[in-house]
């Protein structure tokens, strides 16, 4: 099964919101914290501000074959 994450990054002095990738997951049982990790590992050097990073699991899932 494949779990999909969505990045987004908050910027508190213009208080927006911006989707910034979506992570997809194979790991059984995919978790939350491993996509933030990620994100913030991924995005760290990009933004200021690591802890603006969060992500949000996606309704949807997929089953590979």
């Amino acid at each position: 099964m494949v779990s999909m994450h969505e990045v987004y990054s908050r910027d508190y002095r213009k208080r927006q919101t911006e989707k910034i990738a979506i992570l997809v997951e194979r790991r059984a049982p995919p978790s939350r914290q491993n996509g933030l990790k990620w994100a913030r590992a991924m995005f760290g050097k990009t933004i200021a501000d690591v802890h603006c990073v969060f992500v949000m699991p996606r309704e949807e899932e997929i089953n590979v074959g």
